[in-house]
């Protein structure tokens, strides 16, 4: 194995330099980098709110598929933060009755399957218009997961299910839990992170998302106030038939990065049929790296380019 080339890859990865586009964000509002907001709710605890854009090819190149992916990302999003989805937003753009109905069908049967009711959203339908979906979901929450907690020293872990398909849609790659044997536990299994957070064995956490395994770990360090991380890549549970170097790049319906007590992590996502394996570990050195045996690739140096700026810090 090339571990430098497949770093090099990694930094690449069109899904991570993207996120440098939220260097935007930073400039003109501010935010601590975490994919959801917290709020104070009424009788305590915190209401979770977070929101999603899907890439406009992938909703161009499969708008059925993108539909659901919508509800995946914000879903996620909120089960990150330690939440407990309640409702769910949509607002789409169609040049067309025809693709705004395929768009929407995938939402449905995103919303069906995690059982979580779509609320409301808005539609606009015009033609010659490039096709959007943007996805919104709120949730509830006792012991919020923030980057923001994390430390040097933590360990990570990856939480994730194996039992699905890889695909592509407008030349996103995916791996998609929904079309797998779990689909009908979804909700079960996105209650995982809560329940994780609410026993103190994880106390920051990301999903997975468009930058893959490992730039969602740069994305996460990034959010911790620029820390660098060592990822193992032999640890790292991977689909059988998938080569390492594909599924690093692969956006995954089910993937959460978890900084916790990997031992108690591993023991109860592996009792609800999950893979959970401790795959690195947080340092103060600011460079995320791959480590495979005696070799070892920096993939981002985070003391030198911090990704967006956005630090709970």
């Amino acid at each position: 194995m090339n571990l430098l080339a497949l770093a090099d890859a990694c930094a690449r990865h069109p899904g991570l330099q993207a996120k440098r586009d939220l260097g935007a964000v930073a400039d003109v509002i501010g935010g601590d980098g975490d994919d959801a907001a917290f709020l104070p709710a009424p009788g305590g605890g915190e209401t979770v709110a977070a929101a999603e854009a899907i890439a406009p090819a992938f909703v161009r190149g499969a708008p059925e598929v993108a539909g659901t992916a919508g509800v995946v990302a914000a879903l996620n999003d909120i089960a990150a933060s330690g939440g407990r989805p309640t409702a769910l937003l949509d607002t789409v753009v169609a040049p067309s009755r025809e693709i705004l109905e395929a768009i929407l069908r995938g939402v449905a049967r995103g919303s069906d399957l995690a059982g979580v009711p779509v609320r409301g959203g808005h539609v606009t339908v015009a033609a010659g218009s490039e096709p959007a979906l943007s996805t919104a979901a709120i949730g509830h929450t006792g012991a919020p997961l923030s980057s923001s907690a994390a430390r040097p020293g933590d360990e990570v872990s990856l939480a994730v299910c194996l039992d699905g398909v890889a695909g592509d849609a407008g030349g996103i790659g995916f791996f998609s839990h929904l079309r797998g044997s779990r689909r009908g536990r979804w909700p079960d299994d996105l209650a995982l992170l809560a329940e994780v957070a609410e026993a103190g064995e994880a106390w920051a956490a990301r999903d997975v998302s468009m930058p893959g395994i490992v730039g969602s770990l740069v994305q996460m360090a990034d959010a911790a106030g620029g820390l660098g991380a060592e990822l193992e890549l032999d640890r790292i549970p991977i689909p059988d038939g998938l080569p390492v170097d594909r599924w690093l790049t692969l956006f995954p319906s089910y993937a959460f990065l978890l900084v916790g007590e990997a031992s108690p992590l591993e023991g109860r996502f592996a009792a609800a049929g999950l893979a959970c394996a401790r795959i690195g570990r947080l340092d103060a050195s600011g460079v995320v790296r791959l480590v495979a045996g005696d070799q070892v690739a920096p993939v981002w140096d985070l003391s030198r380019e911090p990704l967006t700026g956005l630090t709970g810090r």
